[in-house]
Parts: structure tokens; C-alpha cells; sequence
């Protein structure tokens, strides 16, 4: 859906007052590649850029009642779910989303602990929780998430599975080299984006700024493939803008 000739993207994620991660992040993204975007709140997180002290999450019935209150208006074909307390409560979303709206665009960003130690997804068996991945079009984990979620054991059957059922782009940032490379595996088949590593350039939020910046492309009618490398450009400027830790792209930039 559409309004003044922007099409909607919803945001299911955690609020970060810093305004670098989780639904701000999302919402600047999606507003900057003009997407209008809506979001239902996981976490009230207690963190600025610098220093998290706490999660803060809501309650299943909390995220619900926003839910819906939002698909009284509307239904969303492109979703991204960000910070989230449990694999039960990312069943249930799924559940939740597919009974909406039985084929959107969903891309989870997982995001399992954070710098300062906390561990945030609890997750269940690898039996009882894989299936519920192929109701999910694409996971954008980084390499401890990759492995945490028992898909970096990947030999040529997984590989192939994970490509299939459905699609992971294992972000590169925190590999060694002169290139980033993120490895996409996509309809059996693996694609590799690199950019020049920038030293000295980090910022807070990259992960939910380069996966909301997939979904926006997705939403105005990109492929994955092309969405991906906007996004991958995208996310190259936010690194470079600026000396803090918070991005802040300009329009003309890209």
C-alpha cells in the first residue's frame, strides 16, 4: 500500500533512544529511499551509542495489540523483524504475519547479544526451531549469529537448503582483509558483495541499517540481488559520515 505515492514498509524491532538502531534506524533508512515507514515496538532498550545497560522488552501481548491495531488500516508485504527476546516469540510473529498477509517479504535481522555482554535470543532446539526459518525470506546475521543459529555448519546439503528455503546474507564486517564481503545464498546459489574495508570507521547500527535498506529497495520493486548492493553502497556512505558513532547519509551522496 501507498500513501502520497510511497509504499509501506513495517518495522518490528526494539527502540534505541540513541536513534542510531532498531526502529529509528529502520525508519530513516526506509524514509531516505522513500518508503513510508511504520513499526511496532519489541523493546523500550535502555542505551545510548555508546553504553546499553538494558533490554527493556514488551510483552507478546504489547507487541500484538500493536499489530493489530496497524492491520486494522492496512496489510504490509515487506517486513523486517529486528531485536526480539526468543525463538517463541519470532514463531508467533511469523504465525501472526503470514495469517495477515500469507506471502509478504519478511527479513529478520537477528541480533543475539550486544557489546556490552548481554545476551538477548534465546533460542530452542535446532530441530523444533529450523523449520520455522523457511516461513523467513532472508536472515542477515553476522558471523556469530550465523553460527548461533546452527547455520555455520554449512557443508554442500545445507548450503544448498539454506539457499532454497529460504536465503541468509552472512554479513563480512568483522572478517580480516582489505574487502568486506558479504556472502549471499540465494535460489542455490551463493553471491558475493565486497566494498573496501573502511579502518577506523564504525558506527552503531549498521546491521539494522543495511537490512532496512534492503527491505526499502525490495519495496520499490528492486530484486534481491540489486536491493542487496544499494543497500551495500548505502551503508558504505553511513560509515563514512561523520566522526561519531551515529551515520547520517545525505540524499545527494548516494
Amino acid at each position: 500500500m501507498k500513501t502520497q505515492g510511497m509504499p509501506f514498509a513495517l518495522s518490528i524491532a526494539g527502540f534505541d533512544p540513541s536513534g542510531g538502531a532498531g526502529i529509528l534506524a529502520d525508519i530513516k533508512a526506509f524514509e531516505y529511499f522513500g518508503v513510508y515507514g511504520q513499526s511496532v515496538c519489541t523493546a523500550l532498550t535502555i542505551q545510548n551509542e555508546n553504553t546499553f545497560l538494558k533490554p527493556g522488552f514488551l510483552s507478546w501481548e504489547s507487541i500484538l495489540e500493536q499489530l493489530e491495531v496497524l492491520h486494522q488500516v492496512r496489510h504490509y508485504d515487506y517486513i523486517k523483524i529486528g531485536l526480539i527476546p526468543s525463538a517463541a516469540i519470532l514463531q508467533k510473529l511469523l504465525a501472526y504475519l503470514r495469517e495477515k498477509n500469507p506471502n509478504p517479504f519478511i527479513i529478520w535481522d537477528p541480533i543475539v547479544s550486544a557489546s556490552a555482554g548481554y545476551h538477548f535470543f534465546e533460542t530452542c532446539s535446532a530441530e523444533s526451531f529450523y523449520p520455522h526459518l523457511s516461513k523467513i525470506d532472508l536472515i542477515t546475521p553476522n558471523q556469530d549469529e550465523f553460527i548461533y543459529l546452527g547455520l555455520g555448519l554449512a557443508d554442500s546439503r545445507q548450503e544448498i537448503k539454506i539457499g532454497e528455503e529460504f536465503s541468509v546474507l552472512l554479513k563480512g564486517g568483522h572478517q580480516e582483509g582489505a574487502l568486506a564481503t558479504d556472502t549471499l545464498w540465494f535460489q542455490g546459489e551463493k553471491h558475493f558483495f565486497s566494498a573496501p574495508r573502511l579502518i577506523g570507521k564504525s558506527k552503531h547500527g549498521t546491521g539494522c541499517t543495511l537490512s532496512s535498506a534492503i527491505l526499502a529497495n525490495l519495496t520499490l520493486g528492486k530484486s534481491l540481488l540489486e536491493a542487496v548492493r544499494v543497500a551495500k553502497d548505502y551503508l558504505s556512505l553511513y560509515l563514512q559520515s561523520g566522526e561519531s558513532l551515529l551515520g547520517f547519509p545525505k540524499h545527494s551522496d548516494l
